[in-house]
């Protein structure tokens, strides 16, 4: 887990294990160069002030800067411009406000992919073309893929005809939600800077990061899902079923985080902090299952969001 908390500081290895994990897991959602953009804003807020702070704005800002200007086709494009925008208003919330991380990430996200969406018309493009781009790269990806693994497997042609079939619709969900991922994404990558600001800044700005397992979001949200549900049954609303689509899905990752997080609070009431054996169990069999975990993580974050199961069993084990 990230040290985005204050408290019982985990072992050095425990802390390389949870980096690693983060720097990997954000790498296979983005460009890892993307997070130097939010954390050299960040740490130019803060004005650094030692050694080691200097060194990091340097690196960070030259990073950053190395990111922005290459060239790309428009989904680049389009994340890079979510990216600044996003981190412009994430700044701002950070240094002028009291709000929770996550609400900070969430606005700053939201601000920045739909102004971005917005001036797709004025620069000459449209949603139609963003999402064809999105299908048109994870399309000759997947057929990348398959022809290597006509290489080296030698797969019957039906098997992997069958494959091509699945990744094309693959492809054509990611061109779908293009919106909704690049929220998700921009979301991922503050979280990413942000904790590495904290670990870099000698006095960092910003209301301080509760542990993951204590993960809460304003109860607003669950109507911004219903509201969704809704226009992406009803027959006659096609026009923005699209947008709601987009919205159910980062209301549906988000809630499923939250499920997470109670699941850990209630695994870390029981177990305690566990050890690495253990854990390392727990992700060999939630890959194993996962389809039935991410259902069961959604479920269990808009069951806590009515119920509060978290301060019920901190109650029940105080008495």
């Amino acid at each position: 887990m990230l040290p985005l908390a204050d408290g019982a500081r985990p072992s050095p290895l425990r802390r390389g294990i949870g980096w690693g994990a983060a720097v990997i897991g954000f790498a296979t959602l983005a460009p890892l160069a993307s997070v130097a953009v939010p954390l050299a804003a960040l740490l130019w807020m803060s004005k650094p002030r030692t050694n080691r702070e200097v060194i990091a704005v340097a690196l960070a800002t030259g990073v950053g800067l190395w990111w922005l200007i290459q060239s790309g086709s428009l989904p680049d494009q389009f994340l890079r411009a979510t990216v600044v925008l996003a981190t412009s208003a994430f700044v701002v919330l950070t240094w002028r406000t009291a709000l929770s991380f996550l609400h900070r990430a969430l606005a700053a996200a939201a601000f920045g992919t739909v102004t971005a969406s917005v001036m797709l018309p004025v620069l000459g493009s449209s949603w139609s073309e963003l999402r064809w781009w999105v299908e048109f790269q994870h399309g000759t990806a997947y057929r990348d893929m398959i022809g290597v693994l006509a290489a080296i497997a030698g797969n019957s042609a039906a098997d992997l005809n069958e494959l091509g079939a699945r990744l094309a619709s693959t492809a054509r969900l990611m061109g779908e939600f293009a919106v909704g991922l690049s929220v998700l994404q921009v979301v991922a990558g503050l979280t990413l800077a942000y904790a590495m600001y904290r670990y870099v800044a000698t006095v960092p700005r910003g209301v301080v990061p509760a542990r993951f397992r204590d993960l809460r979001f304003s109860e607003h949200l669950g109507w911004a899902a219903v509201l969704s549900l809704v226009i992406v049954v009803l027959p006659k609303v096609v026009s923005i079923k699209l947008a709601a689509a987009n919205v159910l899905l980062v209301a549906g990752v988000l809630y499923g985080l939250r499920g997470a997080a109670v699941a850990l609070f209630g695994l870390h009431m029981l177990v305690g902090s566990g050890g690495l054996l253990f854990w390392t169990f727990a992700v060999f069999v939630t890959l194993l299952i996962l389809p039935v975990v991410v259902g069961s993580a959604i479920l269990l974050g808009v069951i806590d969001a009515g119920v509060n199961l978290r301060g019920r069993w901190s109650a029940a084990a105080g008495r």
